[in-house]
């Protein structure tokens, strides 16, 4: 196969990739995506957000934002670390390439209007959790849709840390937070908590698409 042939390939991939994410979002309330990024890649940042861990970069996570910003662990026990937009790590410049991508889709196909986005890795410790929320803050309503990509390797049923998600037009759905996988859904509409991570330390990348 040559490198043009190759390269057609991979954006034919790229686009049935988006419009699973977008098909699932209208149909179901979220959409859902596994490999939307691969293997080598989600290696990759699972090595990078261990090397945060291990240089004690990641920091306790909050809920709200400016004055209403507050920390609980009874509600939230994750820890964070935000990704520059002008990052040199080879693996977030995938990951954030193809994020732009999708965004431009979007807009190209549904007229959203996004203008800019937002992620953070995300370590939640084993019998860590977020409660039940949603991602739009009272007092900002710039985010429209958040992401979600798990970086987690073999993980099993037994190992816990579920994404429930509450649609508004039916019954709660549970995602188990494999390495890949990418889930989408609105901010200021979407119902969801991440259940406890029951057996060893659970990591993704959180992030939100905003106008």
């Amino acid at each position: 196969m040559t490198d043009e042939e190759t390269q057609e390939q991979e954006q034919s991939t790229e686009l049935l990739q988006f419009e699973e994410l977008i098909q699932g979002l209208i149909d179901n309330e979220y959409g859902c995506c596994n490999d939307f990024i691969l293997p080598g890649t989600v290696n990759g940042l699972n090595a990078t957000i261990r090397s945060l861990s291990e240089s004690e970069s990641m920091k306790p996570s909050g809920f709200g934002n400016n004055e209403d910003f507050k920390k609980d662990e009874l509600v939230r026990g994750d820890k964070i670390n935000w990704i520059e937009e002008e990052s040199t790590n080879p693996f977030e410049l995938i990951y954030l390439n193809k994020i732009g991508k999708f965004i431009g889709y979007l807009n190209r196909t549904c007229f959203t209007a996004i203008t800019s986005f937002e992620s953070h890795y995300s370590s939640y410790e084993k019998n860590s959790f977020y409660k039940r929320h949603i991602d739009q803050f009272k007092n900002e309503k710039g985010r429209k849709y958040s992401i979600v990509l798990y970086l987690n390797e073999d993980w099993k049923k037994e190992d816990g840390g579920l994404l429930s998600l509450y649609p508004k037009a039916g019954q709660q759905i549970d995602i188990s937070p494999l390495g890949g996988r990418m889930v989408l859904f609105r901010s200021d509409e979407m119902e969801h908590e991440v259940n406890p991570s029951l057996t060893r330390t659970r990591n993704s990348i959180a992030g939100w698409l905003k106008n």
